[in-house]
């Protein structure tokens, strides 16, 4: 201990004998103040900084940086009563803040972020396409998880023209039992209560994710589920492939409109009658794109206040159906029953009380099913497949 104040009392000697700068000034006084701290008698050396100090003063005043001898100066004047009593007490210390006086940037002059941020209120969701398939199908509600349903098939005989004292005709038909399964659909978020406490709406933003998922993979499943395991029986499953029948190689140059007009006429000879064309965009921008081979446009589609139609049937544009690809039919012979709509739980699970998760759960139970009688309905293709087949050589 000895030797560190021996060093100090001498380093503040030799700035008392030269000339002293202001970082000198402040490094010798935390080490002064360091060995203060450890019980150390440093009253001299502080009379002799405080010399150094008003010496450094007058040095400052006599230099030509005026901005940076007034800051001294003033830094000081602050500390002149602090001074004072540190010389009446011969105890306690005195810090001095220094820098210098320059142009001010965010750069060097700015800690954090300033000015505040102004942060648009709410979050900005991810874009999804939209559900649609629900708004054209048949929807109901179902009381147990087994839809059934009787069809007729296999008829045999039939009426015929029948004369005086003879044999009527005889017919009869098959009855059989159909049914489908009620399905489940499910999602779920962990979350921690600290973020459903302290993020501003994020519970409805949850709900509002959960629900948006649940409804796309709805959507999903009534237009191409399997059918297999947990999976609804979607109607392109059971939709009929394209046929050109009549116009096999017997249309000139064919569109997809025409591609369209050939199918409908394929379920109207099914004996049904087509009330939606579902449709990529990127397809239906080809129907307005079409030209004939001297560049004048065809303009068969018509877009009305009802939107676009092809032969008078009203066209769905959706990213879920792939492009290249078409579905046409009657929908209404399409079913969907709920067993139980979209409910949102929230829960533990685990150790989710002791770690504060929360799991938010989403779910619906639903049954889809078209028919087998009915499967004529539906008309599913391939664009460039179905124009190849049509096309006269």
């Amino acid at each position: 201990m000895e030797d560190l104040i021996k060093e100090v009392t001498n380093k503040v000697e030799a700035m008392k004998a030269n000339q002293v700068t202001k970082e000198e000034l402040l490094q010798v006084m935390s080490e002064v103040t360091a060995l203060k701290a450890q019980g150390a008698e440093v009253t001299a050396i502080k009379e002799s900084i405080d010399e150094l100090a008003l010496k450094l003063l007058g040095l400052e005043t006599k230099g030509d940086n005026t901005n940076e001898t007034d800051t001294l100066k003033s830094v000081l004047e602050a500390k002149k009563e602090d001074l004072a009593t540190l010389k009446t007490n011969r105890s306690g210390s005195v810090q001095f803040a220094l820098k210098a006086v320059g142009a001010m940037t965010f750069a060097t002059n700015v800690t954090g972020q300033m000015p505040q941020a102004e942060r648009e209120a709410g979050i900005t969701r991810i874009q999804r396409r939209s559900p649609y398939l629900l708004e054209l199908v048949n929807v109901g509600s179902i009381m147990s998880n087994l839809w059934e349903w009787v069809e007729q098939k296999l008829p045999e005989g039939g009426a015929a023209m029948t004369g005086e004292g003879l044999a009527k005709s005889q017919a009869d038909f098959d009855l059989v039992l159909a049914s489908a399964t009620v399905k489940k659909v499910t999602a779920y978020i962990k979350v921690t209560k600290e973020m459903l406490d302290d993020i501003a709406l994020l519970r409805s933003e949850i709900d509002q994710e959960l629900t948006e998922i649940i409804n796309l993979k709805i959507d999903e499943q009534i237009l191409s589920g399997d059918g297999l395991t947990v999976n609804l029986a979607g109607i392109q499953l059971n939709a009929v492939a394209f046929a050109a029948g009549a116009f096999a190689v017997n249309v000139v140059t064919p569109n997809n409109a025409d591609v369209l007009r050939v199918a409908a006429n394929q379920i109207e000879n099914a004996l049904f009658t087509p009330n939606y064309i579902i449709m990529n965009p990127t397809d239906i921008a080809r129907l307005d794109l079409d030209k004939g081979t001297d560049g004048h446009y065809v303009y068969r589609p018509l877009t009305n206040s009802y939107g676009l139609q092809v032969s008078g049937i009203p066209v769905v544009s959706n990213t879920g159906m792939a492009v290249d690809n078409f579905l046409i039919g009657d929908f209404t012979k399409s079913g969907v029953r709920f067993k139980e709509g979209i409910t949102i739980n929230v829960g533990y699970e685990n150790d989710d009380f002791t770690k504060n998760f929360v799991t938010i759960l989403a779910e619906a139970r639903l049954v889809h099913r078209v028919k087998s009688n009915h499967y004529g309905a539906f008309v599913k293709g391939v664009f460039s497949t179905a124009k190849t087949s049509i096309t006269k050589p």
